[in-house]
């Protein structure tokens, strides 16, 4: 009697399974093509779904031509794969994945499944179509989640294709989420970072101008975008910095930080990555070198004049001595001592009127001439004068002046060819040397240098740029924080706050800087000023040139005394 119930309900299963399995299939595949065909609608382009059946069984080929056939329908661009074909790079990346796992609990972990897994990117919608068995359901499930978490793949939803049953993943910690139906696709593929209980992560950066700490309370300018962007999510970032060897590569040298989710530091590539962010915006890469040294005395005494001017005051200052050395009676007095001392042997009214329009003239001249003079010297104690300071390149060149970078490897570059030598320093600093780096960079360095005394030497900054590259930040192929960030990053440069943080930065510059002055002991411009002992030598020159014309007039009023007396 127990035997014929054992049959009868054998019988009933069977029955029932033959009928409800093709149903259950067939409902799948609805599903499947309506989701599809919404998330189509949310794209823009040609929509890539995977076909990829790592299943060894054949009892899934009915249900794998049918779902074929109905995306086909639908104009959906179609990739199939089994567990024997290897991923090949040229194919489309994903915008749907629809995974055909079977019951193998041995697929895992396999090398070409591997390959094509990790090619999907993390935010793509991933539907694994399994065997449900009542006995290892939740190991199943949850080695399968585990498995996908493993490879930083968050939106999976596994679909039993032999029961009415439905199953999703919350992450870190993997929570299942079961459903009993076919769930909406907003209930299905809700945001996965919501759901992580433990929402801190480590940024790491490397110490620069858009990482730095201004006036001790203000962060530099993708700092600050970072963790503004950490803020709008409900995240919290841990900065770390990130200390490197000169000849460390940054791969090499991140990898042993192990908590690092991302860098900060925007970085420069030479090769085309599609899972970086562009920064939006170029930056300009240029030299500062030190200014001319400034001048010492002799130099800044004839600076005021031209050589031509110096040569012709030279030339009248000759003439004048000639003639009174060779035709002594033309000229009563003195004309020299006349216009520059104001010495008269005989009252002009008295003497010739040659003479008078000749001492006249000259008189006015070195006037003149001493007016400007005197201006040209009062003007350097605002400014002390300099050598001529490098313009451009060419003068670099010419000058034989070596540039040092850090940054990109530019040793082959034309402008730069035969000049340029890598600079291995974490900080750069106005020390002397010249320096390739960002103008954004160089401009505030140079506010320092120019204002608060041991910063850094003086420098100039040449106006012509050695070129322009577009920056990107790197947040990780995988990282469900990548696309928002894009988002997030555009929205913030269009809306102008790139410039406000940079007018930030450069107002607590200025402002720290007028506040240093008034510190004991800080810069306070004496330095740019000459002072008695820069101008001793200049008085002294003076000095004896007073007491030499001093000197030859009494010379010559003795001499023409004894002429007298010898006539009486």
């Amino acid at each position: 009697m127990l035997s014929r119930k054992i049959v009868l309900v054998s019988l009933i299963l069977s029955f029932y399974c033959v009928h409800t399995l093709p149903n259950r299939q067939a409902g799948i595949v609805d599903y499947l093509a309506h989701m599809a065909a919404a998330l189509q609608k949310q794209h823009f382009g040609v929509f890539n779904c995977w076909l990829l059946q790592f299943s060894n069984g054949t009892n899934l080929s009915p249900l794998l031509n049918s779902i074929v056939q109905r995306l086909s329908n639908e104009h959906i661009s179609l990739v199939q794969a089994d567990h024997s074909g290897r991923h090949i790079p040229t194919h489309q990346e994903p915008n749907m994945v629809i995974f055909l796992w079977g019951n193998e609990q041995q697929m895992l972990d396999q090398f070409y499944i591997n390959q094509w897994l990790w090619e999907i990117p993390s935010d793509c919608r991933t539907i694994v179509l399994f065997e449900l068995d009542a006995s290892g359901a939740s190991s199943l499930l949850r080695q399968i989640g585990e498995y996908f978490e493993s490879l930083m793949l968050y939106y999976v939803a596994c679909v039993a294709i032999n029961k009415n049953a439905l199953f999703s993943f919350h992450y870190q910690p993997l929570r299942i989420v079961s459903y009993s139906s076919f769930p909406d696709l907003s209930e299905l593929f809700f945001d996965r970072l919501q759901t992580i209980q433990d929402k801190q992560f480590a940024a790491g950066y490397m110490k620069g101008h858009y990482t730095a700490m201004y006036c001790g309370q203000m962060y530099g300018e993708d700092t600050a975008l970072f963790l503004l962007f950490a803020e709008r999510l409900g995240l919290t970032l841990h900065l770390q910095e990130v200390l490197c060897d000169g000849f460390e590569s940054l791969v090499s040298c991140v990898a042993r930080y192990k908590d690092i989710s991302f860098l900060l530091n925007r970085l420069h590539f030479t090769q085309y990555n599609k899972h970086v962010i562009s920064a939006s915006s170029m930056e300009q890469f240029t030299i500062a070198t030190p200014k001319g040294r400034l001048l010492n005395v002799w130099e800044i005494l004839l600076k005021p004049f031209h050589h031509s001017a110096w040569g012709l005051i030279l030339g009248i200052l000759v003439t004048l001595q000639l003639i009174h050395q060779l035709k002594p009676t033309l000229f009563s007095n003195n004309l020299l001592a006349l216009a520059l001392f104001g010495f008269e042997k005989q009252q002009l009214r008295l003497t010739k009127r040659v003479e008078k329009a000749t001492a006249f003239a000259l008189i006015v001249l070195f006037f003149q001439l001493k007016c400007a003079y005197e201006a040209k010297l009062v003007s350097y104690l605002a400014e002390p004068p300099r050598l001529p300071d490098a313009a451009s390149i060419v003068d670099l060149r010419e000058r034989n002046i070596t540039v040092h970078s850090r940054k990109i490897n530019i040793m082959e570059d034309d402008k730069l060819n035969g000049i340029v030598e890598f600079y291995d320093g974490v900080h750069f600093k106005f020390d002397g040397i010249t320096l390739l780096e960002n103008r954004v960079a160089l401009v505030l360095e140079k506010l320092f240098a120019d204002s608060v005394e041991g910063h850094g030497m003086l420098y100039t900054i040449l106006p012509e740029n050695v070129y322009e590259t577009l920056p990107f930040y790197a947040l990780g192929a995988k990282s469900l924080l990548r696309r928002r960030f894009q988002t997030f990053q555009q929205h913030v440069f269009e809306a102008g706050m790139q410039q406000h943080l940079r007018q930030k930065q450069a107002s607590c510059l200025i402002w720290y800087i007028v506040k240093s002055k008034k510190i004991p002991g800080a810069f306070d411009g004496s330095s740019a000023v000459i002072r008695f002992d820069h101008l001793k030598p200049l008085m002294l020159f003076f000095l004896g040139q007073w007491v030499l014309e001093v000197m030859v007039f009494m010379i010559e009023m003795l001499v023409e005394r004894y002429k007298r007396s010898r006539r009486v």
